[in-house]
């Protein structure tokens, strides 16, 4: 299988591995190739490069792996230099490729296959940073927005004739609510903290106790943490108001109240 115009069968090594060789070929070398841990080494290698080259998928926008787009930059190529009258690459009296080509097939493949995993591997950490900062900017932004929102709730309740008043449950000082009214606007802010959660269909509702009766008034439910926040709450107009009281009742409110007041407190002017 050797000879001064042949190639060395280790040279054939990545021809064998692209199955480029003819049965008889691939025969012989086969036989060589049982005795010869260093070319089995090399035949390991290019096979690995053309499976990483298949894994790597179709080209974008041409539906050819990356081993075809190969193939036909080299057909290209040869064509080309027929056009301009080029020496063609050297050949084996077989007709086959000689060795020096199937080494700059094998190089070409090695590179190519280098880039592409470089390439999908540049592209998969580009797109974890990337989603990393678009989870990052929409936290930025949910903080900004509930900062803005408590900066805004800080102003309203220091606001010259605010005043503040605690609901509580009897005999029993968490849950609580704080109830800032302000005066001026006849509006109300509702900060409830370490509320327990409400059944299913079920919220607090806000009732302002006016001339000894009970007046509806908004609905909430309290987050995981307890917490609750109601702004621009009108106060009713008009007559005396004593007192605001907190009840559970349906989600879409009572008219009267249909369940015990777990939180009151007195509302005195100042």
């Amino acid at each position: 299988m050797t000879g001064p115009e042949q190639d060395s069968p280790q040279d054939l090594a990545a021809a064998y591995a692209l199955g480029a060789l003819s049965a008889d070929e691939a025969r012989r070398f086969e036989a060589y190739l049982a005795t010869s841990p260093e070319t089995q080494r090399d035949v390991r290698e290019y096979r690995e490069v053309a499976a990483l080259l298949a894994l790597a998928g179709p080209v974008a926008g041409s539906g050819a792996s990356p081993a075809t787009g190969l193939r036909d930059r080299v057909v290209a190529r040869v064509a080309e230099q027929k056009a301009l009258n080029l020496p063609a690459p050297p050949r084996s009296p077989g007709g086959r490729p000689s060795s020096a080509v199937w080494v700059a097939l094998a190089a070409s493949l090695l590179l190519a296959a280098g880039l592409g995993a470089g390439l999908v591997s540049a592209r998969g950490k580009l797109g974890a940073v990337e989603a990393e900062l678009s989870t990052r900017t929409a936290r930025l932004a949910e903080i900004s927005q509930q900062l803005t929102e408590r900066e805004a709730t800080l102003n309203s309740i220091l606001e010259p004739g605010v005043q503040m008043f605690q609901l509580t449950s009897s005999g029993d000082p968490e849950p609580g609510i704080q109830l800032f009214w302000d005066r001026q606007r006849n509006l109300a802010i509702v900060h409830g903290f370490r509320l327990k959660p409400v059944p299913a269909g079920k919220a607090y509702q806000l009732w302002f106790i006016k001339d000894g009766a009970p007046v509806p008034s908004v609905t909430f439910k309290p987050e995981p943490d307890g917490n609750a926040k109601v702004e621009h709450i009108a106060v009713p107009e008009g007559g005396l108001l004593s007192a605001a009281a907190v009840t559970v009742e349906p989600e879409a409110g009572s008219a009267q109240p249909t369940m015990p007041i777990i939180l009151v407190g007195a509302l005195k002017r100042s």
